[in-house]
């Protein structure tokens, strides 16, 4: 494999060969996500209640067999087998550095990485580093293991300097590697929400932070540079990497920007094409006639596309993806809506990367067999979960209890406040959601999740991750082949 550089719009080799870069991420591995991996809530306060229930040993060995059976070298033959080109591996910095140790190295984290790293370059497959999580947290979500609900790294002057000296060691350790395609500073960064998700800023409301963002980026691409200068380090868009209009123009020779794409119709439930109403995801997309031309329309209207364009840089589509978790009758359209948004990307000359490879049955290529050991384990965690809408990711057009209630709160504390005009009731509930159902409740149903395998023994969790190993779960066929397609050109 050759080292990859951007000419123009274009990724080529150091040869000169242009090179796609179209595959999928791996979440709910070197950062574990709730809908991914099947549990409630965040990784970090998880592992201490696993810790507590099954003791520090097994507690300890109930997360390494899930990582060792979730992503191995029979997952990455089966990628590269579709023709994908790459794989984004999503990095939670706690494998590679502790709180109570900063600047001191786990090389756990640090040999696990490198043995993925060289299989996927015997696979041929490049490989993005995904900073899914990094220290004091770039945004305010479960899925940077946020369990406090604030961001504090776009503040604290410690937390970016334990990040850019992360960041140097990894360069260190990687920069002579060409199956590493680059670094991706920072997944979904969200610059102003210091204190959480409030109506008053997130949204309609939410406004970067471009000053803090611009200089966090720049030193952070100039900390790399001290110690790797060929590979392409690649810069997402702030608010969940949809807001490029006050970044920094490019201002070195090898980088790519990022956006993420999660559109209307690819969560249903409903006919595509097809008319689609307003939806609330890590921003507000407006509701419209949702077909190929939309697809079109979309990418041209949005930041990063027309960033890319301005200043003739890359654009790769980092995440994206459909649910295939509303109804028989509805997967149909949900495949139609991701094989028209593949379409359009190649169309226009995009790279991207689906989110995700795998999960417990939402979007995943492949996905745990519901009746494999482990899914029926945690079925009635999963059952409260949907009850309560402590899941935000899979919850977003459906109605539960939980929301029910936040609704009726919702409306009644809008009715106490004088501001509430400047509130619409969608983005008031949807924050209101993330605090008490995304966050508390999620976080009252880890001790029912640990009780669940409380008396396992070592020999049970072994059998009982097994559950994630490739030949155990179910490969979504019909997804497959519009990706194989697609992936083809």
């Amino acid at each position: 494999m050759e080292f990859l550089k951007t000419r123009g719009k274009s990724i080529v080799t150091e040869s000169g060969t242009p090179v796609y870069l179209r595959g999928t991420c791996v979440g709910g591995w070197m950062n574990m996500e709730n809908f991914i991996n099947g549990f409630p809530g965040t990784e970090i306060s998880l592992r201490e209640h696993m810790k507590k229930r099954l003791g520090e040993e097994n507690g300890t060995y109930f997360f390494q067999e899930m990582i060792r059976n979730f992503l191995s070298e029979e997952d990455l033959a089966f990628i590269a087998s579709t023709g994908a080109t790459v794989v984004r591996l999503a990095l939670n910095y706690r494998h590679f550095e502790t709180d109570d140790a900063p600047f001191v190295y786990r090389e756990e984290g640090f040999r696990l990485l490198r043995e993925t790293v060289n299989l996927c370059e015997k696979h041929g497959l490049y490989v993005i580093f995904d900073m899914h999580a990094v220290q004091g947290w770039q945004n305010t979500h479960w899925h940077s293991d946020n369990d406090r609900g604030i961001s504090l790294f776009w503040s604290d002057a410690c937390y970016q300097r334990r990040y850019y000296a992360l960041m140097q060691e990894i360069a260190a350790r990687f920069k002579d590697c060409p199956a590493v395609a680059g670094y991706e500073l920072l997944n979904e960064p969200s610059s102003s929400c210091r204190s959480g998700d409030y109506p008053f800023n997130m949204y309609e409301n939410f406004t970067s932070d471009y000053p803090a963002f611009n200089r966090i980026i720049h030193t952070a691409v100039d900390r790399i540079r001290e110690i790797d200068k060929r590979h392409i380090i690649f810069i997402e868009g702030d608010s969940y990497g949809h807001n490029f209009s006050g970044l920094e123009a490019p201002f070195d020779d090898n980088l790519v920007y990022s956006s993420h794409d999660y559109i209307v119709s690819s969560f249903g439930p409903g006919a595509y094409p097809g008319q689609y109403e307003t939806l609330h995801n890590d921003r507000v997309e407006a509701g419209c006639y949702w077909d190929y031309d939309q697809q079109i329309r979309h990418i041209k209207e949005t930041e990063g596309w027309q960033f890319s364009e301005i200043h003739q840089v890359p654009l790769w589509v980092g995440e994206f993806g459909s649910q295939y978790c509303t109804g028989s009758d509805d997967i149909p359209y949900r495949l139609a809506s991701m094989d028209d948004q593949l379409r359009a990307f190649n169309e226009l000359g995009l790279h991207w990367t689906t989110w995700t490879y795998k999960d417990c049955g939402t979007m995943g290529w492949v996905t745990l067999d519901p009746e494999s050991e482990y899914m029926k384990t945690v079925s009635d965690v999963q059952r409260m979960k949907g009850l309560l809408g402590a899941e935000n990711f899979t919850a977003w057009r459906s109605a539960c209890p939980g929301k029910e209630v936040t609704g009726q709160f919702t409306r009644y504390v809008m009715s106490l406040l004088s501001e509430s005009p400047n509130y619409t009731f969608g983005t008031f509930q949807k924050c209101m959601n993330y605090a008490l159902l995304t966050s508390f409740c999620a976080g009252v149903l880890q001790p029912e999740y640990a009780k669940a395998f409380q008396n396992c023994s070592a020999d049970d969790i072994a059998r009982i991750m097994r559950s994630f190993a490739l030949e155990s779960c179910q490969v979504n066929e019909p997804y497959l082949e519009l990706l194989k397609r697609r992936l083809a050109g």
